[in-house]
């Protein structure tokens, strides 16, 4: 076998390798909030075909053991896009999704109008579009640990923050573990920390918003080749990419 960087021999594969699947599913009859919320669901995993592929290349596995390479599964994102220009009240559509994208909606939006919070239009430099929520980002406990929550969630991103005005998020251990208020405390302020580094900044109650209008130099060396070198380095030097918003 090939000799890897340490980290990244601690991976199940190379996270360079890891492709995102988006997926948005709707039934074809009229529900309700249909014109306001539009939920994603980001898969991260890694393609058997793609990984017996760089196994072949980089170790001397046999082809035997190639045969028996299966799909990788990384991990999960969920996203919400919430429409502020629809025939419904963006707030009432948050609440009726979950408790978590509603209380989000409390903090940035006005609940009785609908209309942003005078706060959090301030703190915007462009406050006409819509809102990205990021829900969830949980990865599979081997890829835990290492940056590469951050690095999938910019990627995801990039895709889905088309013409919207902010992504907001309430950090905190979505892993399902039992924790005390002592340890959710601690976990969401570890964190606050990490989405930090890709751009999100603390706002109120416990939300972080990050600006889609307000990108940095750096943040504009998006496309697949650039997410495949963050992704490399994230596991070989801990360093995380910052999101370019609404790139197509």
């Amino acid at each position: 076998m090939t000799l890897l960087a340490p980290q990244i021999a601690q991976l199940p594969a190379d996270p360079s390798l890891i492709s995102l699947a988006y997926h948005h599913e709707h039934p074809v009859q009229a529900y309700e909030f249909e014109n306001t919320l539009e939920v994603w669901t980001v898969s991260a995993r890694i393609d058997a075909d793609v990984l017996a592929e760089d196994l072949a290349a980089y170790s001397d596995m046999d082809q035997e053991s190639l045969d028996a390479v299966q799909d990788v599964t990384v991990g999960r994102m969920s996203f919400v896009r919430v429409r502020m220009f629809g025939p419904d009240h963006p707030w009432e559509a948050m609440d009726s999704y979950t408790g978590d994208v509603s209380r989000i909606g409390e903090v940035v939006l006005d609940v009785a109008t609908g209309e942003w919070e005078p706060a959090f239009e301030a703190a915007l430099a462009h406050p006409v579009g819509d809102l990205l929520v990021m829900d969830r980002v949980i990865l599979e406990p081997p890829w835990r640990g290492l940056g590469l929550g951050p690095v999938l969630a910019a990627a995801a991103i990039r895709r889905l923050s088309q013409d919207c005005v902010a992504v907001a998020c309430e950090p905190g251990s979505a892993d399902g573990r039992e924790l005390t208020d002592e340890q959710h405390r601690e976990a969401a302020a570890k964190l606050s920390r990490v989405w930090e580094r890709i751009g999100f900044e603390p706002f109120q109650d416990g939300v972080h918003i990050l600006d889609c209008h307000l990108q940095r130099p750096q943040d504009l060396d998006g496309g697949a080749g650039g997410a495949s070198r963050r992704l490399h380095r994230a596991a070989t030097h801990g360093t995380r990419p910052a999101p370019t918003c609404g790139a197509q």
